[in-house]
């Protein structure tokens, strides 16, 4: 990882509010770190699938219940004021890999993109 060590702990705390949020249920939590300009694209069980920042709150408010219970970070670069981290998650009997872009946006870190591979 490269990057300050505070700098390293927001995006931790952001990732871990995404994962915790997106998995759990909670769309508000969610919403506090997605970009109001944030898209989602990836491979869903074969199929492409690419989301909007609505839909992405709309399927976390469906995912009630089943929070992921860990994530791993496998990477993460950052450069000034952008990020990118990779992480891997175990979820829903599946394992979901997510490469993800961060903008340092006004005080806060908050999540622009998300490519994703989910088998």
């Amino acid at each position: 990882m490269t990057g300050k060590p505070r700098t390293q702990d927001e995006i931790v705390a952001c990732l871990t509010t995404y994962v915790e949020a997106s998995t759990g249920g909670d769309p508000d939590r969610l919403g506090a770190v997605l970009h109001p300009e944030f898209r989602t694209g990836g491979q869903f069980e074969g199929a492409e699938v690419w989301l909007t920042r609505d839909d992405a709150l709309a399927s976390a408010k469906r995912q009630a219940g089943n929070p992921a219970s860990e994530w791993t970070l496998e990477a993460l670069e950052v450069c000034g004021s952008i990020a990118v981290a990779r992480i891997s998650s175990p979820w829903q009997r599946r394992v979901f890999r997510e490469t993800i872009s961060l903008l340092r946006s006004g005080n806060r870190w908050r999540i622009v993109f998300k490519a994703f591979d989910a088998s």
